[in-house]
């Protein structure tokens, strides 16, 4: 992130920079729309009558299909440390995820348990970090990840629906 400049970016997008200014007046919009698209993505790839179980396996689909998404999430994750302006981006970001989990947990016809949410999304975090700092050749850890984690949750969840409100 420390060398993200408009002259970077227009490098890289083959743009001039007064047409990045004109759309992005300062470095973090272009974050945001980034963030944003990468929510897009990674969200697309969870349909959403899917159950809360196939969540993980849908977001390996998005690290194959787009590596690059989880390497910049990480990227601007650990930048967010030292920039007030990033963490709050960062912040909204894993949010929109835990709505998704809060989400899965209403279309299983659970009550949300918001401690549940925090280790879903913490399971996903680490997988996609572990993806980005292993490389493609974690793959296969990655499908064994996410059996596992189907398979805690699945448990978890038939828990949840046989104990009383």
């Amino acid at each position: 992130m420390a060398k993200l400049t408009y002259r970077s970016l227009t490098a890289e997008a083959g743009v001039t920079q007064g047409s990045l200014r004109h759309h992005f007046p300062h470095l973090n919009a272009v974050l945001e729309a980034a963030l944003e698209w990468c929510l897009e993505v990674s969200l697309g790839y969870k349909e959403p009558s899917g159950s809360l179980v196939d969540t993980l396996r849908h977001m390996d689909g998005m690290m194959r299909e787009h590596p690059e998404l989880p390497r910049f999430l990480t990227e601007v994750y650990v930048a967010a440390r030292h920039a007030p302006e990033l963490l709050e981006l960062v912040k909204r970001h894993q949010e929109i995820y835990r709505e998704r989990a809060r989400a899965s947990f209403v279309e299983a016809g659970l009550e949300v348990d918001e401690e549940l949410v925090e280790i879903i999304v913490a399971m996903g975090d680490g997988m996609v970090f572990q993806r980005v700092v292993f490389g493609a050749e974690h793959e296969p850890v990655t499908e064994r990840q996410i059996a596992g984690s189907r398979r805690l949750l699945s448990c978890i969840l038939s828990e949840a629906s046989v104990r009383p409100a």
